[in-house]
């Protein structure tokens, strides 16, 4: 008998079927497969396969990501690219034309860099940066967890050198250098530094062009700027699976992933798995060949229902607050397996709570999806707009693609430094969100435009306060206006 997951997180297969007949009418992206029939190998592989993808898929995308990244015969539109150890710069605020990720901001612009310390530690250098601009580099490593924070909340504003430091280095760090201890050899800088409208974009270019990434070897010499080591960049992305069908790709990409992280001591169960559904024994191989065609049959279903699961649960997962939900774990997921794979999927390198936290809208009062075919209204009553130590915002997203949505104006997101935003004469504030343009100068100076059809919103709190953890503050819920 196959050994399934032996941990909290792990659900039976009866459940699986369950979760995937409750959510057919709901919108997602990724369809669930024919499970009829399922039995003997093939349910049985299918059940290792759906626990193997969501266990490993945030060590998967981290690893499509800093290929589709850093290869330098990769050109895509919207995307920071530069070579591993290098930054990589958006310079522009996001719109509709950006379709790599779900969930982008267009608030910041990003500094964004997929380090590898596997040689000697990377030096990081960022600039005085004054306030009142928000800034923060966010640590992340190829589970998706957040290890750490650079930035105006963190570690002030006054211009600094931070060395991270992979987990098998020896050596002492210059004086003036900050060491952080790195949890594996690869990790992510994700670097938003905040856009106050586009007369104010040049400033922030000017923060971006002052970053600079050294190894440790180069830094305080003259070398500094040599060009990137392009031989050794190359070698962290090459990834190649022939005779690998469509269907079964995502394991092949869990195998590269696993050669350059291998599995947290908590998930020794996930790589003692692996093996049993056509990996080698230390999981860095998959062949398809030596299976069943019932059990590769199984795997493929397996691989769809994962990438299902992950929709579901992106949509549920959290706290629910008046129709808007948000998780206390983002960007800290430890072992929650799906939860995990979901927030990769939907909210790659999303921050943790303590330095923004993020809360959906999918639904109005009555708890009906929102559509672009009908009005609504968010109002924040006097004195109960969001509490925080930067700023707020409420961005728009189409439903299945999880990406802005192209309007007349050209207005992806709404908030406090919105210029032109009208509050009533108590105070008050009423957000108009609705397809066609509203009526009435107010309406239309504080309107967020929906597209035709299904979408939903996602409300940011950049340094918030303890008042939404602590119930204190609850945002107000998305009203139909009939």
């Amino acid at each position: 008998m196959i050994r399934a997951f032996k941990n909290s997180t792990s659900f039976g297969l009866a459940a699986l079927v369950l979760a995937a007949g409750m959510a057919v009418a709901e919108d997602k992206r990724t369809p669930p497969p024919d499970l009829s029939g399922l039995s003997g190998q093939e349910a049985e592989a299918f059940y290792l396969g759906t626990n193997a993808i969501i266990w490993g898929y945030p060590e998967v995308l981290f690893e499509q990501l800093r290929r589709g990244r850093t290869s330098p015969d990769i050109i895509a539109k919207g995307n920071p690219q530069a070579a591993v150890n290098q930054f990589g710069l958006v310079r522009a605020l996001r719109g509709p034309e950006f379709k790599q990720i779900a969930t982008p901001n267009n608030d910041t612009i990003y500094a964004q860099s997929f380090v590898d310390v596997s040689r000697e530690p990377i030096v990081l250098s960022v600039p005085a940066v004054a306030a009142p601009r928000y800034y923060t580099f966010q640590l992340w490593d190829p589970n998706g967890d957040t290890f750490g924070y650079i930035g105006s909340r963190t570690t002030g504003r006054e211009a600094g050198n931070f060395a991270f430091v992979g987990p098998d280095w020896q050596g002492e760090l210059p004086e003036g250098v900050t060491r952080i201890d790195t949890p594996y050899n690869g990790m992510v800088i994700w670097g938003r530094i905040g856009v106050d409208g586009p007369e104010d974009l040049q400033n922030a270019l000017d923060i971006q062009d002052a970053l600079r990434l050294t190894p440790l070897s180069l830094f305080g010499t003259s070398e500094a700027q040599l060009p990137p080591d392009l031989a050794f960049s190359d070698a962290r992305v090459a990834f190649e699976a022939p005779g690998i069908p469509d269907d079964l790709m995502l394991y092949a990409e869990l195998a590269n992933a696993l050669r350059h992280t291998p599995p947290k001591a908590q998930d020794g169960v996930g790589a003692a798995t692996v093996p049993q559904i056509g990996f080698s024994s230390d999981g860095t191989a998959f062949d398809p060949s030596t299976l069943t065609d019932a059990q590769r049959s199984g795997l493929a279903k397996g691989a769809q229902f994962a990438l299902h699961l992950m929709d579901v649960s992106s949509q549920t997962a959290g706290v629910g607050v008046n129709g808007w939900r948000w998780s206390p774990k983002s960007g800290i997921m430890g072992n929650d397996y799906l939860f995990r794979a979901a927030f990769a999927k939907w909210y790659t390198g999303g921050n943790a709570p303590s330095e923004a936290i993020y809360m959906d809208a999918r639904t109005d009062q009555n708890g009906a999806a929102l559509d672009g075919s009908k009005r609504y209204i968010v109002r924040f009553a006097p004195g109960e707009e969001p509490k925080v130590d930067a700023f707020w915002s409420i961005s728009m997203y189409h439903i299945a693609a999880g990406s802005f949505v192209d309007n007349p104006i050209k207005r992806y997101s709404i908030g406090d430094r919105t210029k032109g935003l009208t509050r009533a004469a108590d105070g008050s504030l009423t957000i108009y969100i609705q397809h066609d343009q509203p009526e009435g100068a107010e309406a239309q100076a504080n309107w967020l435009p929906s597209p035709a059809d299904g979408y939903y919103l996602n409300l940011r709190l950049y340094g918030p306060d303890d008042g939404l953890p602590s119930g204190k503050w609850a945002p107000p819920p998305v009203m139909i206006v009939e």
